[in-house]
């Protein structure tokens, strides 16, 4: 099948697949004599395989990873299960920060409610009550949507000016 065929079964987009072959993520392909690329079941389940890894939030690099473990030994379950038993991890520390930041801002909220319309001297001494998290966390933005387009156009930009 061609690539466009290709990016209606599997739900991915003609230059992600492009990029995906850039990236050694898909096998180099079959050309036809007049140079349209060819391509078999195989891709079909490799991006199907793909999407579903990114979907669950798996870095490309972690996806290369479990392929490459599975073109050598043909049972990427191992590696698979310590991806996914590394991210659980994280996310549960993650989730810990989260909430005690969400403790620390309704705190701070309810502080705030108390002392709206008095006259304090200082800047906000509620939220200077408030002690700060010691945990880093990621930035957390409600406009991640918004950040992932401009993401996709800076990666376009670096692309076309062949730094990758």
């Amino acid at each position: 099948m061609f690539i466009g065929k290709l990016a209606r079964t599997t739900g991915v987009s003609v230059p992600t697949i492009r990029y995906y072959e850039t990236l050694g993520l898909l096998k180099p392909v079959k050309r036809t004599r007049g140079g349209f690329r060819v391509y078999d079941e195989d891709d079909v389940l490799r991006l199907r395989f793909i999407r579903h890894a990114r979907q669950l939030r798996f870095s490309l690099k972690e996806v290369r990873q479990v392929l490459r473990v599975w073109q050598r030994r043909g049972n990427p379950c191992p590696t698979v299960h310590a991806l996914v038993t590394q991210r659980l991890n994280q996310l549960e520390d993650w989730l810990q920060s989260l909430t005690a930041l969400r403790d620390r801002l309704q705190r701070l909220k309810q502080m705030l409610q108390t002392h709206q319309g008095s006259a304090l001297a200082a800047i906000c001494p509620c939220m200077m009550a408030i002690e700060p998290l010691d945990i880093a966390l990621p930035y957390l933005s409600f406009d991640w949507h918004k950040q992932r387009k401009g993401f996709r156009k800076r990666r376009k930009h670096f692309h076309s000016m062949n730094w990758w």
